[in-house]
């Protein structure tokens, strides 16, 4: 008898150890799979946001914008419409609780039309584009490229960029730096516009080098380049976007250009982006949106307004003129289709 109860003992029990097996391969299955999706699933965008509600992003026209390697002064241009008229370069500066100023116009600019700033990544220097008188740029050019030393002083002066592209192009515009001091800009007319690099000998830039994936076909404008030259991010309006002007994407592979591709849902939407800056390394995308922060309503409204309560909806930020929005793109290599990740 003891035998016999003794096998009837036993033989659930090794039941039990088997279940307890199974259900905790099972678990460390599932585990390993959310770690495999999660992994899989990691955004090439994120954490987007509007830059300084009420003081860089306002009811006036911004756009292009720039920072230090501090992250707590940003230098962008203002400007009147149409025809982007009056230009100015203006800045901003952050405080310990990470709150913008009110923007104040930068030393060196408010006489010429100044935009398009950029700090070089050795946070050395601030090139920007401007139409004073310079003998370094082409008669035909509405601007030439200009720098000045940074940290600003009371006594700081733009000095002109030395070139030999501006003998080859038809005003250069948007200038940005990688770390070897290459510098890319686009250039064009009404009817079409490319993207181009120059290298910098020491004393001078040379010629102007057509990025190969260039195409007359093509609008492509305001590129910004990273510091270590893996991609550029540049606008363009009749590539195949989400709406008037979108956010594009190409990626240096082994010294190719890759194919440029539309940043997506998350940057691009019905209205027009534009202007796209980056931090000095490269993981942040400052840009140009006309986008509004909850969806566009246009339902009645719940009840009848007064005057006052007009003038405050026509004051909003949210009123026609592009905004400055920043996004993470840590990840953005992820968008690299001839990269393994």
């Amino acid at each position: 008898m003891k035998t016999k109860y003794t096998k009837q003992v036993n033989f659930p029990f090794k039941n039990i150890i088997y279940v307890i097996i199974l259900f905790t391969t099972s678990i460390q299955n599932t585990i390993a799979q959310n770690e495999v999706k999660t992994r899989g699933s990691k955004n090439a965008i994120n954490n987007l946001k509007i830059v300084g509600k009420g003081t860089i992003s306002s009811t006036d026209f911004e756009f292009n914008q720039t920072r230090n390697k501090e992250d707590n002064i940003a230098y962008f241009t203002k400007a009147l419409l149409p025809d982007w008229r009056r230009m100015s370069i203006v800045v901003s500066t952050k405080d310990k609780n990470g709150n913008w100023s009110t923007p104040k116009l930068a030393k060196f600019s408010g006489k010429y039309r100044d935009a398009d700033p950029f700090i070089s990544p050795d946070q050395r220097r601030l090139i920007f584009i401007s139409d004073r008188p310079s003998q370094h740029k082409s008669k035909s050019a509405h601007y030439g490229f200009w720098f000045i030393n940074l940290p600003l002083t009371n006594n700081s002066i733009p000095y002109p960029v030395i070139n030999e592209f501006n003998k080859e192009i038809q005003n250069p515009v948007y200038p940005s730096l990688s770390k070897d001091n290459t510098l890319f800009f686009s250039s064009g007319t009404r009817s079409g516009s490319n993207i181009y690099y120059s290298n910098f000998d020491g004393r001078k830039y040379g010629s102007a080098v057509s990025l190969n994936f260039n195409n007359d076909n093509y609008f492509d404008l305001d590129p910004v380049i990273a510091p270590d030259k893996s991609f550029i991010i540049f606008v363009s309006n009749n590539r195949n976007g989400k709406g008037g002007k979108d956010l594009f994407v190409s990626f240096n592979n082994n010294g190719i250009w890759s194919k440029p591709k539309n940043l997506g849902d998350k940057i691009n939407t019905r209205a027009n982006e534009g202007q796209p800056g980056l931090s000095s390394d490269g993981k942040t995308l400052f840009f140009s949106s006309l986008r509004v922060e909850k969806a566009a309503n246009y339902k009645p409204r719940d009840k009848k307004i007064d005057n006052n309560q007009l003038l405050e909806e026509l004051k909003s930020i949210h009123n026609g003129l592009p905004n400055i929005w920043q996004a993470d793109i840590s990840n953005i290599q992820l968008l690299n289709n001839n990269k393994s990740h």
